[in-house]
Formats: C-alpha cells, sequence, structure tokens
C-alpha cells in the first residue's frame, strides 16, 4: 500500500503541539487558584460581603482550566489511539491484500495488474 489514510508525522506534530501547551493551562490553574485565594483581602471592618460574592463565583470558575486540560488530555488520548488502530489496520489491509494477490498468482495463475499493464497502459492479451 502506497498511501496512507492518517499521516503519523501529522498526527504527531499536533498531538506535540497540544503538548506544548500544558503549562500554559497550568499557570492559568495556579492563577486562578491564587486569585480565589484571596478572599481575605476583601473583607473590609468586618463585612464578608464581598469576599463571600467572590468565594462563590470563583468556586465553579476555578475549576475551569483544570477541566479544559482534563479534556483536552482525554481527546489528545483518543486521538492517538485512534491513529495508532488505523495505521494498523491499515497495515493488516495490505498484508491481506497482498497474500491474495499472492494466492491467486500461485493457485490460480493470475498475475498481478502490473503484469499486463506496458508503460502503464494495458496491453492486448
Amino acid at each position: 500500500m502506497s498511501q496512507w489514510r492518517v499521516d503519523p508525522d501529522g498526527v504527531l506534530g499536533v498531538l506535540a503541539g497540544i503538548d506544548d501547551l500544558g503549562p500554559d493551562f497550568e499557570s492559568a490553574q495556579n492563577g486562578i487558584s491564587e486569585a480565589a485565594s484571596a478572599t481575605s483581602t476583601l473583607s473590609v471592618d468586618g463585612r464578608t460581603v464581598l469576599s463571600s460574592a467572590w468565594a462563590a463565583f470563583m468556586e465553579s470558575r476555578s475549576l475551569v482550566p483544570g477541566k479544559i486540560m482534563h479534556e483536552v488530555s482525554a481527546a489528545a488520548s483518543g486521538v492517538g489511539a485512534a491513529t495508532t488502530a488505523i495505521i494498523a489496520g491499515d497495515e493488516e489491509m495490505a498484508a491481506d491484500t497482498q497474500a491474495a494477490q499472492s494466492r491467486a498468482e500461485d493457485a490460480w495463475g493470475i498475475a498481478l495488474p502490473s503484469a499486463y499493464l506496458t508503460d502503464g497502459v494495458a496491453r492486448a492479451l
């Protein structure tokens, strides 16, 4: 088989690019965690309304970078596994095709299609 349905090097490049973005998400996660823990600085004269509102606001939002990192990681893992499966399937189909061509030639005397071509043009039998 001379062509692949998937370019393994291209997939590897995309996954490497995704991996390169990991530190940015980690920095965002750390920044949000620091901002979320700053609620004590928002209390003024014993009033905690602002700090309580900030804590409530950050409660769900502080999880976003981690959730994104988890989803990206799961997707990248799935892409890697799917690529491996497709390549293995392509190689298996190529091997099966070659085995079938060999059986056809050996058992029935049917030559490969290229045997009937002259300079890429079919010749008369």
